[in-house]
């Protein structure tokens, strides 16, 4: 399922249309959209979250954005496939540069997924650890434990 639609992608290269007799085609452009879809939902998966993802509302708005901009730069260089030269910045670079910055921040964990994508229920310290410290490792050891007995 793709998280974006044609008429946004449209909207982000706005000086060159996507229609029935282009090249791509919107049935072509459609399709790579989905592609692109599938392409965040491996990465999703690949570092342990449930699909579909269905929430919370600012995220799948945030992975409709990152859907755009992928779907945007693949076509425009579906348009333009040799517009790349020695110091020429091609038409699809910004797109690209912001979808493949999205797809990092998925995969070393920069972009934080919420605990409802990972089909977790948000939790806290307390429930967490009703009954026993959380190892925090090094970084913090409390003077005194619960189970110290003087």
């Amino acid at each position: 399922m793709a998280y974006t639609t044609l008429t946004n992608v449209k909207g982000l290269m706005a000086k060159f249309s996507v229609g029935v007799s282009t090249t791509p085609t919107e049935a072509q452009a459609t399709t790579i959209i989905d592609a692109i879809a599938w392409e965040i939902d491996a990465a999703l998966v690949g570092v342990g979250y449930t699909l579909p993802c269905e929430g919370p509302a600012w995220f799948v708005s945030w992975l409709g954005m990152l859907n755009a901009y992928g779907a945007a730069a693949a076509i425009l260089k579906s348009m333009f496939p040799d517009a790349t030269g020695p110091g020429e910045s091609p038409a699809y670079a910004f797109w690209e540069s912001r979808y493949q910055e999205g797809l990092k921040g998925i995969r070393d964990g920069t972009i934080v997924i919420p605990d409802a994508v990972r089909g977790l229920s948000p939790s806290t310290y307390f429930t967490r650890n009703p009954d026993a410290e959380e190892d925090l490792g090094t970084i913090a050891e409390p003077f005194f434990k619960r189970g110290k007995v003087f």
